[in-house]
């Protein structure tokens, strides 16, 4: 075997180190790599990249790890992209960053000179390239008008499967582009990304609605995400033993002097508002906060999520919730879990990934995120195993049923033929641009995703 290339970062062996990147989020899967880059430069991945497929070893890498069955590991070489994170630069209507950089100190310093990215994560302290590397919905901020955050790309830099660096955007490169974005690794890593930004509002006010059953809760959603002076809508669902509990949070940005119209925006609804007025970086870090209480307080970190996430089509999603929300325990979410739901326009997403349901007549399609969390950081024998067979059973109702299709970043195990069927027509396309730049698979994506 040749000699390791030179190295700006370091080549990490020792067990203690590659024990700590054996599983992610999940705390499901564990795989242990053989060694961990922790790059200086793009040149380190791209020489390490270039070495290790003279070799036939697997290349994963690692941001925040935030999937959870173990789309971010394998046994040969993790490169953890942690240690590229620096943020180039910020200018009046863009930014240039390394895709190790969070969404969390991206908007830390933009926030300073007025600016934010147009589409934010509900959890920002995500990896740039990693939310970009699956689709990135629009959490507290974008969603209704906005698209996703792939749709909001101006250029990356990435490394290929071959060990090329290569800038593409739209318009140079532009076949490698799309297939980066939201193509979960298939192509290349991506090392660096330059985003626009656009400017930040001063506040945010947040009306919260409380519902006991399904119909309300949807039509206040349905009209709340056509009415004006609306701009991001989500839902919330948590599980007792004989009912199924809704939150709807509707949020306005605005800048003072002028403020929403609370009587305006909450006509017509069947369920009192609550308000909320905060500034917009409280706004935008609501989810962070409640996060990382869990992981201080009860080690949330190191507890089992076995997370179920789908697109569902605009005109079934009102029905399958319903039905996967009546068939679920407190137990399938647990007290550090719940159910989400995001609404997104179909019309406003112009990436051909992340897959989307099927065009049904209708504009809206939305995700449905059960995001199961184990009571401890020790549950019970066979949950792990009971919650993934409980997956597969509820994402097979919910394809062949509702049109429902795969948001791959939780824990529904996936074969070929799965994927084969989860991208349909495009599945040539996808094994074409897969060939052509990452020709011997060197660049993996963890233990579930294309052969």
């Amino acid at each position: 075997m040749d000699p390791v290339p030179t190295l700006d970062g370091d080549l990490v062996l020792d067990a203690e180190a590659r024990a700590r990147v054996s599983t992610d989020l999940g705390a499901i899967v564990r795989c242990e790599p053989s060694a961990i880059l922790r790059p200086g430069s793009t040149e380190d991945i791209a020489a390490m990249v270039r070495f290790c497929a003279r070799h036939d070893i697997g290349v994963s890498v690692r941001g925040q790890a935030h999937t959870t069955l173990g789309q971010t590991l394998g046994d040969g070489l993790v490169i953890e992209n942690r240690h590229l994170s620096r943020i180039h630069e910020i200018g009046l209507d863009s930014a240039e960053v390394d895709a190790g950089a969070t969404w969390k100190e991206l908007l830390k310093r933009t926030a300073d000179i007025g600016l934010t990215p147009p589409v934010l994560t509900g959890y920002c302290d995500l990896s740039i390239g990693g939310t970009l590397s699956v689709g990135g919905i629009g959490g507290l901020v974008g969603g209704l008008h906005t698209g996703l955050q792939v749709d909001h790309v101006l250029e990356l830099e990435i490394v290929t499967g071959t060990g090329d660096v290569v800038r593409c955007s739209a318009d140079r490169e532009a076949d490698l582009f799309r297939a980066a974005l939201g193509g979960l690794g298939r192509v290349g890593i991506i090392t660096r990304v330059v985003i626009p930004l656009v400017k930040a509002p001063e506040r945010a006010r947040t009306y919260t609605m409380q519902y006991a059953e399904t119909a309300p809760f949807f039509a206040d959603l349905g009209t709340l995400t056509e009415r004006d002076g609306i701009d991001h809508v989500y839902g919330e669902m948590f599980r007792t033993d004989d009912a199924t509990l809704f939150l709807l949070h509707a949020t306005s940005f605005y800048d003072p002097p002028t403020v929403p119209d609370d009587v305006a925006l909450g006509t017509g609804l069947s369920a009192d508002p609550k308000i909320d007025d905060r500034a917009y970086l409280e706004h935008t870090f609501l989810i962070d906060e409640a996060v990382d209480g869990f992981i201080d307080d009860v080690g949330w970190t190191s507890m089992v999520k076995p997370w179920f996430d789908v697109w569902l089509p605009g005109s079934t999603a009102e029905t399958c919730v319903e039905e996967i929300m009546k068939s679920v325990s407190p137990e399938d979410i647990g007290p550090y879990g719940a159910g989400l739901l995001y609404p997104q326009r179909r019309s406003l997403t112009g990436m051909p990934t992340p897959r989307l349901p099927d065009p049904d007549g209708s504009d809206w399609v939305f995700v449905l995120d059960l995001n199961t969390v184990s009571a401890s950081t020790t549950p019970e024998e066979g949950f792990a195993e009971r919650m993934l067979e409980r997956n597969r059973r509820m994402f097979a109702r919910a394809r062949d049923a509702y049109g429902a299709r795969l948001y791959p970043i939780g824990s529904v195990p996936f074969g070929e033929k799965d994927w084969r069927d989860h991208y349909g027509a495009e599945w040539e396309t996808v094994q074409a641009s897969r060939a052509k730049f990452n020709p011997r698979g060197t660049i993996t994506s963890g233990r579930q995703f294309i052969a």
